[in-house]
């Protein structure tokens, strides 16, 4: 499974726990199962009781210097045991098996579902912050994303909306439908996204010709950065589409616009917001 995929499957909305969870001041040793918990971890400021997360939990920095106690989908419990969590946060590719066994072992453990919309990332800081004693920070936070992003539909909402295509994945061709939170760039961006009425993220290159998008950005997760410019020059041979002819196609940073926290989907926006609309910032 590549990274792509884990971002979108794996970016959580904190739903709540199996057991009761206890006060906030108690958790004082956590373990994250997933990249985006990481982060958000990080985002409110409690890295401090972080002591264990994934291999795929590369951001920010310091999160890879954190104990690993495997992948999202398979992590070592005998090793968690060992390092005597007192709440660990699970994702929705964590395997209840497991989950169970921890339980077992006196481990709250507070599982998660899949965000689809900018509100549901800012509903997960706060609960993470809540939960972890920085509540505060986590509203600062919230609080200040919301309102960037609100200015920025504001300036959209009156624009004539760009036709647009946002490809996350290589092989096979992978786009964001409405029922995922990559849709909202664009929403907020002031376009409108040709994949949004897709039963699923799979599309085709026949299928963008014909839909023929003004812009086509590009931020392909799971592969170097190469990737992304080698994936544009292919896309710049296709003559009869718009975005080639204007040349308005664009390779976007995978890592910001595939990771979901309110202050870096913010920062997306801002910076897709100028390629739909040339001059507003």
């Amino acid at each position: 499974m590549n990274r792509m995929m884990l971002f979108w499957l794996v970016a959580s909305v904190l739903a709540g726990a199996a057991r009761p969870v206890l006060a906030a001041p108690a958790f004082q040793r956590v373990i994250s199962l997933s990249p985006i918990i990481t982060e958000t971890i990080y985002l409110v400021g409690a890295e401090g009781k972080l002591i264990a997360d994934t291999t795929y939990c590369n951001t920010p920095k310091a999160a890879q210097f954190k104990e690993k106690i495997g992948s999202v989908t398979q992590m070592n419990v005998e090793k968690i045991i060992r390092l005597q969590p007192d709440l660990v946060i699970a994702s929705a590719l964590s395997r209840e098996k497991q989950l169970k066994i921890l339980e077992g072992q006196s481990i709250s453990i507070l599982r998660a579902q899949n965000p689809k919309t900018f509100e549901q990332m800012c509903e997960m800081t706060l609960m993470i912050g809540k939960t972890l004693g920085q509540e505060p920070a986590a509203r600062i936070i919230v609080d200040k994303a919301q309102k960037q992003a609100n200015q920025i539909l504001e300036q959209t909402r009156d624009l004539v909306k760009p036709k647009v295509f946002l490809q996350i994945g290589l092989k096979p061709l992978h786009s964001a439908n409405r029922e995922m939170f990559i849709n909202e760039y664009i929403r907020y961006g002031g376009g409108i996204n040709i994949a949004e009425n897709e039963s699923s993220g799979i599309y085709s290159r026949e299928k963008v010709i014909r839909e023929n998008p003004d812009v086509i950005l590009i931020a392909t997760m799971g592969t170097s950065k190469r990737a992304g410019q080698l994936e544009r020059e292919r896309w710049m041979g296709f003559k009869s589409i718009d975005a080639v002819k204007n040349n308005r196609v664009h390779v976007l940073d995978p890592e910001m616009i595939c990771s979901p926290t309110p202050d870096t989907f913010v920062e997306g926006i801002g910076i897709v917001l100028p390629l739909l609309h040339p001059g507003v910032r």
